[in-house]
């Protein structure tokens, strides 16, 4: 089993269009099985439309349409043209940069059950601080699996308060590790995992029952998923691992490598994708 997790940066980023056909053409050559995509970004106020893959998560707040231009919608689209079939579930978080209603998504080669949760202090749409966690339930070969795409705030704001504790806090309150499904936890933590008793040290003491897939594969590829000032982390010029790819206990990992670096794949975000193959253990 093969999944990623890349936060898109969508259409923020230069010649998008040009990234947006190198992403569905690495996408329909490595056919993932899961996919967890972040900064999921549509025009506001554009024109809803329909489309038959697309799975209406149960939303607590901010219900917002998908429109034409909707990030997610479009490369689904150019999959599908491409002969690979992906089911999707996209939720609204919060306006990024005046103009994008900014969400995350999950997509599947099958069908799926989603909600989302909001999981942050402030629940503004307007205010960037605001976090929702997307969470789909899917099955794959007979066996079930528990997914999350998840983009949550820094450790602190510039005013010293913390943001990161509460989204983790009240995303550990959903994952449930006891029922009889695989977890995945997949996206942007905001957090530098070199960094001790922060975001990172956080979830590795609270959730015992997860393994940063990294630290657990037998081969890793790459590290840094940043390697420059980005939106977000201005003034800081270093190489940071925050994507990350948690797995439950039942799963052992094969490989985790670094995607979308310039290396074996082109550079289409600010964010590298992280990749993982999976052997699943059956309970």
């Amino acid at each position: 089993m093969k999944v990623l997790t890349l936060n898109t940066h969508s259409w923020v980023e230069e010649h998008p269009e040009e990234k947006l056909e190198q992403l569905a053409d690495e996408l329909a050559k490595q056919k993932y099985d899961i996919i967890a995509l972040q900064e999921v970004n549509q025009s506001i106020g554009g024109g809803a439309v329909e489309t038959d893959t697309f799975i209406p998560p149960k939303e607590e707040r901010f219900p917002v349409p998908i429109t034409e231009d909707n990030f997610a919608h479009q490369l689904v689209q150019k999959l599908k043209n491409r002969g690979v079939t992906y089911y999707w579930s996209w939720a609204a978080v919060h306006i990024s940069f005046s103009q994008y209603d900014e969400g995350i998504a999950i997509l599947s080669k099958e069908p799926f059950t989603a909600e989302s949760y909001l999981v942050s202090d402030t629940q503004v749409y307007s205010n960037y601080y605001t976090r929702k966690v997307l969470n789909a339930h899917i099955e794959l070969d007979g066996i079930a699996f528990n997914v999350f795409s998840v983009h949550f705030s820094w450790w602190k704001d510039a005013e010293g308060s913390y943001l990161f504790k509460g989204d983790w806090e009240r995303t550990l309150e959903k994952l449930n590790p006891s029922a009889d499904a695989h977890l995945l936890i997949m996206g942007d933590f905001n957090n530098d995992s070199s960094v001790r008793e922060e975001g990172y040290d956080l979830v590795k003491k609270t959730a015992p029952f997860l393994k940063d897939a990294y630290e657990a594969a037998e081969t890793r590829i790459g590290e840094a998923t940043i390697t420059q000032e980005i939106d977000g982390w201005e003034g800081h010029f270093d190489e940071k691992r925050i994507d990350y790819i948690f797995v439950g206990d039942q799963i052992e990992v094969h490989t985790c490598r670094v995607v979308f670096d310039g290396n074996t794949e082109p550079v289409i975000s600010d964010h590298f994708g992280v990749e993982a193959h999976l052997n699943i253990k059956t309970y």
